[in-house]
């Protein structure tokens, strides 16, 4: 996968300027898809700036941090890997019953391009998100899956937030 990325930013008279527009190639992650990871901070912006990609490491950021990524996910996915940012319960560890369920602290905003999927909730809640369908997903434990037999791409922007 190659996502067109327009960024503008300021040059040092303040005016604005367009930045980059360049191709940003997605990342393999066997066993899942892709990933195509175009925006990454881990500290909110601040204005003016020269535009360019703070490129803060990890799917998930911290408190404040965000990430704008496009992911395609094969058919038979349910899940990714846990990783250090993945809250699990017991009984969600990979090849459990609950195989996939995860929370992460973010506030996770996805539209899904092509593709279906489900997302679900604890108490087997779930909905299907068909293309153009817009997610608001806030920190609550779920598990996604790929529905049918093509890939899905979903955007999204994630958002760092604070669990109490």
């Amino acid at each position: 996968m190659q996502v067109r990325t327009v960024v503008t930013g300021h040059n040092a008279k303040g005016r604005a300027v367009f930045v980059r527009d360049e191709k940003v190639d997605g990342m393999p992650i066997p066993g899942l898809g892709e990933l195509a990871f175009l925006w990454n901070a881990d500290e909110p912006a601040t204005y003016p700036n020269a535009g360019n990609n703070p490129a803060a490491p990890g799917i998930f950021p911290p408190v404040g941090g965000i990430r704008y990524i496009i992911g395609t996910y094969l058919p038979g996915v349910i899940a990714p890997e846990p990783t250090p940012e993945m809250h699990l319960e017991d009984g969600d560890e990979p090849g459990g019953a609950n195989d996939g369920f995860h929370r992460t602290d973010t506030t996770d905003f996805g539209v899904l391009l092509s593709g279906n999927m489900a997302l679900e909730l604890d108490d087997d809640a779930e909905v299907l998100l068909s293309p153009g369908d817009v997610l608001i997903e806030n920190g609550t434990r779920h598990r996604w899956r790929v529905v049918g037999d093509v890939p899905a791409t979903l955007a999204s922007f994630i958002i760092g937030a604070q669990r109490r």
